[in-house]
């Protein structure tokens, strides 16, 4: 009942709506990387040196 009663202040709603806010932001650029980290992938299949490109550590 307690948590009823505070999901409706004002304030809980605010906090609750950043927090969707910023799952959603998180949500998107996790996608996003994804989405790079593939078309990396597809270069370096593509690509048969550009494996050594990505993962030289310049020593």
């Amino acid at each position: 009942m307690l948590k009823q009663l505070l999901r409706h202040l004002p304030t809980t709603r605010a906090k609750q709506a950043d927090l969707n806010r910023a799952s959603r932001r998180v949500s998107i650029t996790i996608r996003s990387y994804r989405e790079a980290t593939r078309e990396i992938q597809e270069e370096i299949e593509r690509n048969g040196f550009a494996r050594y490109l990505i993962y030289d550590k310049g020593e």
